[in-house]
């Protein structure tokens, strides 16, 4: 019986294809994932530039000047390039324990990073004095590598109260077990309820997303300066 003569172009074009596909698909995703990754939400109204086609303006904090355990003076500029979540309460809270606990999850996941802070106003500023809150803060400062990571603001509670209510959209400044997340340039990017902890390890998840903004921009800052030399 005579044998089937194989056909090899047929063999080698075939294994070819079936080799140089998945490459192709590793190729493109891992080529698309460099460039694109999931982002998130703006938080807040927003307003259309109408001098540049389709240039969408998103709600920014107003700039504050309020003061901080160390006795400096903290601004929404200070904290320009960081990320950080902002949480609102007072130290004399019946709450403390709970609050403190859920707002050391996020401050131990990135306790080495230089760009990830946590920042928190007071609800009581009659009684959270800057010698007040140092004395809380060097408690949960012992964990990061870097000093000023947790900040604690304090000055007069209308003012922070006006800033909960309009700046970071908290209707009643009085009761509010809400974190916010706040980008590098002051925009609201996440809410999480401070009372569930599900939602709190979604806040340690977007702080990673937002971290990787920081990153990819100073990765094209640099790619533009070497372009220019």
């Amino acid at each position: 019986m005579a044998q089937k003569k194989i056909d090899w172009k047929k063999y080698i074009l075939l294994t070819g294809v079936l080799f140089l596909f998945p490459l192709a698909l590793l190729l493109f995703f891992g080529k698309a994932g460099s460039h694109h990754f999931n982002t998130l939400p703006y938080y807040g109204p927003k307003t259309v530039d109408t001098t540049v086609v389709g240039d969408t303006i998103y709600h920014r904090l107003p700039d504050f000047s309020l003061t901080n355990q160390e006795g400096e003076i903290v601004t929404l500029d200070s904290l320009k390039g960081k990320v950080w979540l902002a949480a609102f309460y007072g130290t004399n809270s019946p709450y403390i324990r709970k609050i403190t606990s859920r707002l050391l999850w996020p401050n131990f996941r990135y306790r080495h990073e230089s760009d990830i802070y946590l920042v928190c106003f007071t609800l009581d500023a009659e009684h959270d004095t800057p010698e007040v809150l140092k004395e809380y803060v060097d408690q949960m400062e012992q964990y990061n590598d870097y000093d000023g990571k947790w900040q604690f603001l304090t000055g007069d509670q209308e003012v922070i109260n006006e800033i909960v209510t309009d700046g970071f959209l908290i209707p009643d400044p009085t009761h509010t077990a809400k974190f916010k997340l706040v980008d590098t340039e002051g925009h609201i990017r996440g809410v999480y309820d401070g009372n569930l902890e599900e939602q709190i390890k979604d806040a340690i998840e977007d702080i990673a997303l937002l971290k990787k903004e920081i990153d990819i921009e100073a990765y094209e800052e640099r790619k533009r300066a070497d372009s220019g030399n």
